[in-house]
């Protein structure tokens, strides 16, 4: 049934010829046609009956699957230039967010690429890596130019090291943030203004003994 499509198999003669020169002759469709249409009509039937409602009106009145395909063929042809543009745009000016987290970015990421994959349009490896880099932002900024140095590393090791870097942030992130509950910055200064007036204090006692002890050394060597 393809060749309905492609026309490697045309509709044949429709109708019988006067092979007699007979006034009477009537023409009649030909058995040829007749089974060819049955077999076009099914297809026809089959790609209607996968159309959305907006589709259908592209082919109201069309008889045959070839003129149908070929409608839908043409109108859906721009349809997918212009859907590939939009999607290749995102993915060159995608960047990203501060509160997202590295696996957020990267489902992003492949989400556009896999829209382009699924209208024929497949990113190829290489300038996935490249996107892909190109979209972190200056928070990654060491990273990625490390990365875009040769030999540059597959799209799958990519996000392997990405998704390391990220646990590693992560562990950095808590770590800090657990001594900075136990130890917050309130005790801190307070500890040290204790550390001072200890520190004060006792030179204050050592200046007092002092003094006590120089004014009481004359008194002694007059005696």
């Amino acid at each position: 049934m393809v060749g309905h499509l492609t026309n490697e198999n045309p509709a044949p003669t429709q109708y019988t010829t006067n092979t007699t020169n007979s006034e009477q002759f009537v023409p009649k469709l030909t058995d040829e046609f007749v089974t060819w249409q049955k077999s076009d009509r099914l297809l026809r039937g089959w790609i209607i009956g996968t159309l959305s409602e907006e589709a259908l009106g592209l082919v109201v009145g069309i008889d045959t699957s070839r003129a149908v395909w070929s409608t839908l063929k043409d109108a859906y042809a721009k349809d997918s230039q212009e859907r590939e543009f939009t999607i290749r745009q995102q993915i060159t000016y995608l960047r990203k967010e501060e509160d997202q987290t590295i696996n957020e970015h990267i489902r992003i990421f492949k989400g556009l690429c896999d829209n382009l994959a699924a209208i024929g349009k497949p990113v190829p490896d290489k300038e996935k890596v490249f996107y892909l880099l190109t979209s972190l932002g200056p928070e990654y900024e060491t990273f990625t130019t490390t990365m875009l140095k040769p030999p540059r590393p597959s799209y799958s090791e990519l996000i392997s090291q990405l998704q390391s870097l990220d646990q590693r942030r992560n562990s950095f992130s808590s770590r800090a943030k657990i001594m900075q509950t136990c130890f917050p910055p309130q005790v801190a200064f307070y500890g040290q203004q204790q550390k001072s007036h200890q520190f004060f204090s006792s030179k204050s006692w050592e200046l007092s003994n002092f003094h006590i002890y120089k004014v009481r050394v004359p008194s002694s060597t007059t005696k």
